[in-house]
């Protein structure tokens, strides 16, 4: 959140002297009606002048005090102080001036901290009013700088997941395109080929805050689903559950994808027989069911599933990030299998 802007302080500044001389006229007239005197208007512009001088020198903390905030290097003891000295110039001035206004010398010094009690009190008031404000814009700052940079590292943790591309996945896929290209399958190295790129493409270019289509994210999954078939065979199955109506669904990018790949590290790879993958989404009033399961070892998987968990994180705070709590992750973990259901609002906006 932007700093109170300095001309916005500078005229609440400028109203907060204007009051203290309305109430110092409103402490004259009564002291002039108790008296049975009529009032003496003369004093109004000496009483302006006086005023207009505190405002002008609050007025230079102000400027001080916000050019000092806004390079963060901004103390309350220093603005304390500020106002002490700009207080023990300012009082023994404007006693001296009303001293000499009446045709009095100055016959003792002690006149010159006449009124201290009041004249005190209206810097105590405008520096408690002001530090409040000050106060107040620090914790926005510090709130501002603590969600950009939870923001920052959630963007560099979505760019990591956005480009999380196995290495030893790649260098397969590109080596089965050659095999298939010296075994003259011309065919379905060109299938593959198409296949890599799409999902390439799709995992590189995506921004990880940004919405796609469910079909587009399922495109991109099928295209990884089979390139991934070319590895394991029939050990790995595909069993899709989506309702049709739900093709223009918008969802964060590659919010799927990490589940799949989950689902194959540590179902496919880790059984002999392979599992079977079932990817699922329903339509419920105004809000969207996506899961994401397999009949793998759940429970029961002894490997070192560290990787997922992260990965789960970082799909709850994207959920979290785009629809806030009308979004929700779950996960299900059972010797018959693994699940994770995600809920977000009908959205296709």
């Amino acid at each position: 959140m932007p700093l109170v802007s300095r001309g916005t302080l500078l005229r609440f500044n400028l109203y907060y002297w204007f009051a203290i001389l309305a109430l110092g006229l409103l402490g004259s007239w009564q002291v002039a009606a108790r008296s049975d005197k009529p009032y003496n208007w003369n004093y109004l512009p000496m009483m302006l002048a006086s005023e207009m001088v505190a405002m002008l020198l609050t007025a230079m903390l102000v400027i001080w005090s916000h050019q000092r905030l806004a390079q963060q290097a901004f103390s309350n003891g220093q603005l304390m102080l500020g106002v002490v000295i700009v207080a023990a110039v300012y009082i023994p001035a404007e006693n001296a001036f009303w001293i000499l206004l009446w045709d009095k010398d100055v016959i003792d010094a002690r006149l010159l901290i006449s009124n201290l009690d009041t004249s005190v009190l209206a810097f105590f008031v405008w520096t408690a009013c002001y530090l409040t404000v000050l106060l107040y814009q620090q914790q926005l700052q510090r709130l501002t700088q603590t969600t950009q940079l939870s923001q920052k590292i959630q963007q560099l943790e979505l760019q990591a997941l956005s480009q999380q591309l196995n290495p030893h996945f790649t260098f397969n896929a590109l080596n089965s395109v050659c095999a298939l290209l010296e075994a003259e399958r011309y065919d379905d190295a060109e299938t593959m080929s198409e296949q890599l790129a799409t999902f390439l493409r799709y995992s590189l270019s995506k921004s990880p805050d940004s919405l796609v289509q469910l079909a587009d994210e399922l495109a991109a999954i099928n295209a990884y689903l089979q390139l991934q078939k070319t590895r394991f065979g029939d050990k790995l199955k595909v069993n899709w559950q989506i309702d049709d109506t739900l093709k223009h669904q918008r969802i964060p990018a590659l919010l799927l994808q990490p589940l799949v790949e989950n689902a194959i590290k540590y179902a496919v790879a880790t059984q002999i027989k392979g599992a079977t993958i079932t990817i699922g989404g329903i339509r419920k009033h105004d809000s969207v069911h996506l899961c994401v399961s397999d009949d793998g070892p759940g429970s029961q998987l002894q490997v070192d599933c560290s990787g997922a968990g992260v990965g789960l994180d970082n799909i709850r705070n994207r959920l979290l990030q785009h629809f806030g709590d009308n979004a929700s992750l779950d996960i299900g973990a059972s010797p018959q299998g693994f699940a994770v259901n995600i809920c977000l609002p009908w959205q296709t906006a």
